[in-house]
């Protein structure tokens, strides 16, 4: 089998048919039927359940997709990996990060490595954490930003971030001028709250229980932005990391939770049994230097 099998056999499982493959490949259908049947019989095995209506892979064509996957995006990067290694340095950075953090440090981080590289380009794409996790993992990005520690075992990571929770309210708030509350005190309080996608929000929830109560949401949102509004209008309450209520409007106020202290830490990940390309390598090694 060559490259172009394998590209075919992974088109057809991401478009759900050869008709799909062969529309987004511009290939003949039949063309691609016979690569199948030379793979199938090179391998001495089915990659497909023929038995179901819809495409469905055996246990061999999983295995045999993943490995293709990997091939694939080894074969793509090589020319630039080769050219990185003879001091060409150029490529592309794709970054997962949460929109709820100050990312003026990050932003630090990449100009200063921008300045050392100019030929390489970065891509920030902003998710919440389990769906940055997911992108990782689909390769779909190369780093992600994400709250520590994360739910698997597949990514080596360092700390980029370490603080603490604080309440936001409006200045008209009845605990505006407090210096600090207990989380049991927000009993009554109308919540807005990140989306599932956040694992802020199963701090916060989890926190609200052990503190014996079910957080009242009003609404949820993944944009720290919108938050904002809704307190400038006095909507509900917040619980966010202290770097992002410092970036709200003069009406929000900030108060300390003393109990318990709320503490959150973004990390820096990346897929720990992958190939991580020569540029990826690089950036990795001059934020975790740069940031210590």
């Amino acid at each position: 089998m060559d490259i172009k099998h394998m590209r075919y056999f992974v088109a057809i499982v991401k478009y759900g048919s050869m008709t799909g493959a062969s529309n987004h490949l511009y290939i003949s259908q039949p063309t691609i039927s016979k690569a199948i049947q030379d793979i199938e019989t090179e391998l001495g095995m089915s990659l497909f359940d023929r038995t179901k209506k819809k495409i469905a892979l055996t246990d061999a064509g999983s295995v045999f997709f993943d490995q293709c996957e990997e091939i694939l995006r080894l074969h793509s990067e090589l020319p630039n990996d080769l050219k990185n290694m003879i001091g060409m340095r150029q490529g592309h950075i794709k970054i997962g990060l949460p929109p709820i953090m100050d990312a003026g440090k990050l932003m630090a981080i990449i100009k200063d490595f921008h300045d050392l590289y100019p030929k390489i380009t970065f891509q920030l794409i902003e998710s919440g954490s389990r769906t940055i996790e997911s992108r990782l993992i689909q390769n779909e990005i190369d780093i992600g930003i994400t709250v520590l520690p994360t739910e698997s075992d597949r990514f080596d990571n360092f700390n980029f971030i370490s603080e603490s929770l604080c309440l936001v309210v409006h200045e008209n708030h009845q605990l505006a001028p407090s210096p600090s509350v207990n989380l049991e005190e927000l009993k009554y309080e109308s919540f807005i709250m990140f989306n599932e996608d956040f694992y802020l929000n199963e701090i916060i929830t989890s926190a609200c229980k052990n503190a014996g109560f079910i957080p009242a949401i009003i609404s949820k949102t993944s944009q720290w932005n919108f938050i904002e509004e809704m307190i400038e209008r006095e909507l509900g309450v917040c619980i966010m990391p202290e770097s992002v209520a410092k970036l709200l409007k003069s009406s929000s106020v900030t108060v300390k939770i003393e109990e318990p202290v709320l503490k959150w830490r973004l990390g820096v990940i990346w897929n720990k049994d992958k190939y991580i390309n020569f540029i990826t390598e690089e950036w990795l090694k001059f934020f975790q230097q740069h940031y210590s």
